[in-house]
């Protein structure tokens, strides 16, 4: 590829078209890969991330490098993975004269339930070693992995203390979702247990290519993993009453709580926490706002350490 084709960051279908040719890339579904062309909302990002010159900037989904060249000019070093051998070739030539750069080419998720531990290991013994105690999340994110990302993320070891991110509208209607509606789900609790939420722009299928199907929406995230601090004192408990509920989501509460393993309380135990709670037995489990799961949890774990005692 001539020189001058990669001394500027390619952003409209045209040139997108012409070097993807060039380099025998195709945009792939399977990794959800929609590039950003609207310049404008490019160049509002690192505003909504209030980028700092001290900030460490974790992007998932390098692209053509576009919003990456962004971020490296206001703040302190970006780690930016990307999954796509071409794609990553591309951005590695677009990228390669900026020393606050680390690019990785590997896939952020290890499985569903777990981020890369190369990608977690590399970011904290950089932290450890510079000294810096938090880091950044802001990505286009590609929407077949959001849902696990945000989750492993916000559950994580990762001291990230603030997402910006271009999601499917769906998703950020799930995150900011209300107990009892349809969108009220897994996603929905743990994002409001550690976070708060805002949508700060929809954004229409045009302002990306190839054009989604969909409407996307770029998010700011404010991570507060202390806000439930003491009040879960066993959050793999917690999560695994939440999950039983969600994944049986039109049973009854306590048709969904018998789906877990909880030898020596009965039925009558169930419904003697969900009385105390001053709930109708018959509710379903995606009514329950997060206070009410906490205390849901709570409550079922305190019987059954008092079962195991006695035993």
């Amino acid at each position: 590829m001539p020189q001058n084709e990669i001394d500027f960051i390619p952003h409209t279908p045209a040139v997108l078209k012409q070097i993807f040719s060039r380099r025998g890339i195709t945009p792939s579904k399977r990794f959800g890969q929609n590039f950003l062309i609207d310049q404008n909302i490019l160049l509002c990002i690192p505003d909504i991330a209030d980028l700092k010159e001290d900030d460490v900037i974790l992007e998932i989904g390098t692209g053509t490098g576009g919003l990456t060249r962004l971020l490296a000019a206001r703040s302190r070093h970006v780690f930016t993975v990307e999954v796509d051998k071409k794609l990553f070739e591309l951005s590695s030539d677009i990228l390669k004269f900026y020393a606050n750069i680390t690019l990785v080419n590997t896939d952020v998720l290890k499985t569903k339930h777990e981020l890369n531990p190369d990608i977690i290991s590399l970011l904290l013994n950089w932290l450890k070693e510079h000294n810096q105690p938090r880091i950044k999340v802001v990505s286009n994110l590609p929407y077949n992995i959001s849902t696990p990302v945000i989750i492993n993320l916000l559950e994580g070891d990762l001291p990230v203390d603030l997402m910006v991110m271009m999601l499917q509208k769906e998703i950020t209607e799930r995150m900011t979702a209300i107990p009892g509606t349809r969108e009220y789900g897994i996603l929905s609790v743990i994002t409001q247990l550690f976070s708060e939420v805002a949508v700060v722009k929809t954004l229409p299928p045009e302002v990306f290519w190839p054009r989604p199907e969909i409407h996307s929406a770029l998010v700011k995230v404010v991570v507060h993993k202390e806000k439930y601090a003491g009040r879960i004192t066993d959050y793999p408990f917690f999560r695994k009453i939440i999950y039983a509920i969600f994944t049986s989501r039109r049973k009854t509460l306590i048709n969904s709580l018998e789906n877990i393993t909880l030898p020596k309380i009965s039925r009558e135990h169930l419904k003697g926490i969900i009385r105390d709670m001053q709930l109708d037995e018959r509710i379903r489990g995606e009514c329950l706002s997060v206070d009410q799961l906490i205390y849901l949890s709570d409550a079922i774990g305190k019987l059954k350490k008092l079962s195991d005692e006695v035993s």
